[in-house]
């Protein structure tokens, strides 16, 4: 007779998990590889790019999710710690080679952004943490410019409140389809003078990130206004409240916007040092708005520093206390830390 009791107690411990930290959820993800898939980054950035520690593959659920270019597509997450929410980037590596996932070189991928959200990402609205489900979903689309094929979808994000800073990534198998009635020759051109920012990295060491954090906007609790979000930005609780965030762990970054996922990457250039100044947005007192998703141009954001007063916090809550429902919630067997942030600390009971 079949047993089904190991299926519902695993069911029942992933539930347990999601119901506490964030994940993405859709595009599906890849299988998580280790325990840990809602903790952030590590602090030296050892399981960056998504959270998949050295020598370790990608396992996908699953056939990829499909996504047209020009067509609207969507993320969700599911998970109730989500720090008073923050500002969150999708991006693309690849393309992948007939679907090799298992041999994809993993530790030297290109990360082009396709959609920046500054502010209430994963959750809108937040002060703290979720009392039930995240019903909040974000729209996105697959720019002109990138070629048909199989990628690895990059959600990443740094939250507005926490005990230290972070930066969060899941990584997803997507598949890239043409744009219908799309003729081969400007799907060509378009693909040939696209151009995406690098995506942006913090809180992952010096070796990682270039010794670049987000720490004085988490002390502020303020969401970060990227140094270059792309073409493709959206803000949900407007940009009154948002800290310009100056330097940029990316060790490409700075270096002029690359070509877009599929075409050919320069050369690996060595980190920059980072800058320290960060400055607070200035109240325009301007609502949410979304730059519409066309073809990306290679004029880069501007980082030079506001000019208008530092923002007070937008949260009182106390960033090195469980801030909120679930903070500290895990699945069966194994046990979390409260008082330091969720994510933290997370290890078999």
């Amino acid at each position: 007779m079949y047993n089904s009791v190991p299926l519902l107690a695993a069911a029942a411990a992933w539930a347990s998990l999601a119901s506490s930290h964030v994940i993405l959820e859709n595009p599906k993800p890849f299988r998580f590889v280790q325990y840990g898939p809602t903790n952030p980054i590590s602090p030296s950035g050892s399981d960056f790019p998504c959270k998949i520690p050295q020598g370790a593959t990608l396992q996908p659920q699953g056939a990829p999710t499909v996504m047209v270019v020009g067509q609207q597509q969507s993320a969700s997450f599911l998970g109730q710690a989500v720090h008073g929410g923050g500002s969150c980037q999708f991006s693309l590596s690849g393309p992948v080679s007939n679907g090799s996932w298992e041999s994809y070189p993993l530790k030297d991928a290109r990360w082009k952004v396709i959609h920046s959200i500054e502010g209430g990402c994963p959750a809108r609205h937040q002060k703290g943490n979720l009392e039930g489900l995240n019903q909040d979903k974000y729209p996105f689309t697959i720019l002109e410019g990138i070629e048909p094929g199989d990628y690895i979808f990059s959600w990443t994000w740094l939250p507005r409140i926490g005990g230290q800073p972070e930066y969060y990534q899941n990584c997803a198998p997507v598949t890239v389809q043409a744009r219908p009635k799309m003729s081969l020759g400007r799907r060509a051109r378009l693909s040939k003078r696209a151009e995406f920012p690098e995506l942006f990295m913090a809180n992952m060491g010096e070796e990682v990130a270039g010794g670049c954090t987000t720490e004085e906007a988490l002390g502020e609790q303020l969401a970060i206004a990227f140094p270059n979000p792309g073409p493709s930005v959206d803000h949900p609780e407007g940009t009154q409240n948002l800290f310009r965030q100056q330097c940029d762990g990316n060790p490409r970054a700075g270096q002029g916007q690359a070509q877009g996922p599929g075409s050919s990457d320069s050369a690996p250039t060595s980190p920059a040092a980072p800058q320290t100044s960060q400055t607070a947005m200035p109240q325009d007192g301007s609502s949410a708005s979304s730059t519409p998703p066309t073809a990306p141009t290679t004029s880069a954001a501007s980082s030079s520093p506001s000019t208008g007063p530092t923002l007070a916090p937008t949260s009182s809550a106390d960033p090195g206390q469980p801030d909120g429902p679930g903070a500290c919630l895990v699945a069966p067997g194994f046990k979390c830390r409260p008082g330091a942030g969720v994510g933290l600390d997370i290890s078999p009971a």
